[in-house]
Parts: C-alpha cells; structure tokens; sequence
C-alpha cells in the first residue's frame, strides 16, 4: 500500500511539472551532460587521482563560499540556465543522488575533464558514461511511473549538452603541428562519435537539445602564455572554428532525420569572439589573465588554496588558466536563453522551451 500511496504522488508531481508548461520558457526538469563548464559536484565523489576544486578558493562567491566542486568562483553556465528554465536550484549531481525523488527535476551527469572521446580526460566520466548514467535514471522513472507520463516528461525537459573542449584541446597538441587536413580528420573523429551519443539519448526519450559548443580555446588564458605578446593562439582557434562549422551541420542534419528532434545550438566561439573583442560591452576589464593562480597571466600554476587571487572578480572573463568566472558563465548563459541567432541558432534555449 505504501509504495502505492508512493508511485501516486510521484506521478501527480510529474502532471503538475507538466499541466505548468504554459507559453513561458519552462522545463519540468533539466538533465545536464559535460565537462568542467557544468560540473556541479560529480567529480568529488571520484577517486583521488581525478581532478577536483572541492577547496577554497573555488567556490568563493557561491552562497556560504562554498567550494562544491563547481569549477569556478560561483555559480556556473548550468546553474544559471536551470533557473532561467523554472527550476528552483540547479539539478544535483548524478554521483549525489540518495533517492530517486531527487530526480524528478533533473540530474546533472557532468564531470570536469571528460571529453566525446573515452579516451580524453583520463579517470574522470566519460560522455558515454554519462549516457549509460541517464539510461539508469530513466529506467529508474518507468520503473516507478507510468510509461507514456514519462515519454511525456522527458520530451518537454531540457537536455543541456557541454563537451567537446577537452577533446579538441587534447588532440590539437597531440598533432601540434597539424595540417588542414588532419585538422579535418580529427573533427570528423570526434563528431561521429557525438553523432552516436546524441541518437542515444533521443532513442532515451530526449527532444529538446541545448548545445553549447567549443569556445575559442586558444584565447584562454593557458593557451596564450606561450605567445610573447600573449595573443591568442589562432592556429588552435582554426580548428575551434572548424568543429563548431561541423558541429552546426551535425545538428541540422539530426533535426531533418530525427523526428521531433529540436535544437538550440550556443555559439560560444562567436560569443568569446565579441566578448574578448569588446570586453567593456560585457562588463569585463581583463581578458587575458585568469583571476586565480601563479606566473605569467596567473596561468602558468594552478589555483590552490594557497593561492592569491582578485578582488575584483565580476570584471575577469577568467577564473583560473582556463575556467570562466561566474561573470562570464552568467554572461554565456543569457547569449545562449536570449541571445540573437549570431550567438544561439536557430533559435536560443528561451524560445526552444516555448516550441
């Protein structure tokens, strides 16, 4: 009687979360999939060797100063797509969940370092374990609801995908000094296996597709040290440019095959293009550096807690050698709900939350 009583209010929570979608930009839930620009805490469950920021100063201007795991010093680009979409707090991490009501407004999958490729990242949570972890949830719904209010629930949440920088950063030294060619042939490489990954989670039930994808990596402040003048590296921004053109493609092409499939693709290459060309639009006084860290462009040594860091945080575009600031994350974040078709195509997360 009990787990009756249970498997009852669970699914009148999920009617009311769906009968509360009106012409206003809302999510019933949100799962998240990525890397470090997502990361809400997965990674402090993992074994010791995997890369972590559980200690200050991470964390610093997040409510209590809290270092969460989040790879920056607040909150990040998820958090705040989360709440713009109707949640009232960010989706918790996957490797946190206790209980399978937690679910019910989304799961956050994301580990900092993971990359497309199983190969990128070493001992951290690859895309495709991320999936595998969504099939659990999932399976874990239509075990305790009805089938058909699940299929329903899941078209109209919101799937936020992160991933692909840790996999163009690696394979650019890999190849280092690439030609066009090769440049090409790694794209490919990694698309088709998104490709995959994105069919499967729309075989699990997904619809709604946020895609951020890769920014100009070499305008981070790790990839500009070597540089005398410390520009940016546009030999690894070519092949930036380069997957996000593919990536582009790849999603239009998923949205003629796939039915019902919608998208909204985050320009986040043109986004640091305009930001990094006119920072005072957008609030930032310092490009280059990183707030937190050591050596030149405080990119040369990682931030630890024994590391001195800025006190005017809001006006860095970077946190660390390679993570935005909440600032900057909170500045992608309305590009991509509000922003015009330069920065979120064909249409931003605001308008693909109405369709």
């Amino acid at each position: 009687m009990a787990k009756k009583t249970t498997t009852f209010l669970l699914l009148n929570l999920f009617l009311v979360a769906l009968s509360t979608l009106t012409t206003a930009a809302v999510s019933p839930a949100v799962f998240v999939f990525g890397d470090s620009l997502v990361d809400v805490g997965n990674n402090n469950f993992l074994p010791s060797d995997a890369p972590k920021v559980n200690f200050p100063p991470w964390g610093i201007d997040y409510p209590g100063r809290t270092p969460t795991g989040r790879y920056t010093n607040g909150f990040n680009y998820a958090d705040y797509i989360a709440k713009a979409v109707g949640l009232a707090m960010s989706p918790p991490p996957f490797l946190s969940l206790s209980n399978g009501n937690q679910m019910l407004r989304g799961v956050n999958f994301a580990s900092g370092g993971a990359g497309i490729l199983d190969t990128t990242g070493g001992d951290v949570i690859a895309m495709a374990t991320q999936i595998e972890d969504f099939e659990q949830v999932a399976a874990n719904l239509t075990e305790r609801l009805r089938k058909k209010s699940v299929a329903l629930f899941l078209e109209k949440s919101l799937f936020n995908l992160i991933i692909g920088s840790n996999d163009i950063y690696t394979l650019y030294y890999l190849l280092s000094p690439g030609n066009s060619t090769q440049k090409d042939e790694t794209v490919v490489l990694i698309l088709d296996k998104f490709k995959h990954q994105i069919e499967k989670l729309y075989n699990l039930g997904a619809r709604k597709f946020a895609v951020l994808g890769v920014a100009a990596l070499g305008c981070l402040p790790l990839a500009r040290v070597p540089i005398s003048s410390y520009a940016c590296n546009e030999d690894l921004n070519d092949l930036c440019l380069r997957f996000k053109t593919a990536t582009e493609a790849l999603l239009k092409d998923l949205s003629l095959s796939l039915k019902g499939f919608q998208y909204s693709f985050g320009d986040l290459y043109e986004m640091f293009t305009h930001i990094l060309s006119d920072p005072q639009e957008y609030g930032f006084k310092e490009i280059k550096a990183g707030c937190c860290g050591g050596g030149r462009l405080n990119a040369e040594y990682n931030c630890l807690p024994n590391t001195t860091y800025c006190s005017n945080r809001s006006q860095y575009a970077f946190w660390d050698r390679s993570h935005p600031t909440q600032a900057l994350h909170k500045t992608m974040a309305q590009l991509a709900l509000y922003g015009q078709p330069l920065f979120a195509n064909p249409v931003n997360i605001h308008q693909l939350m109405k369709s």
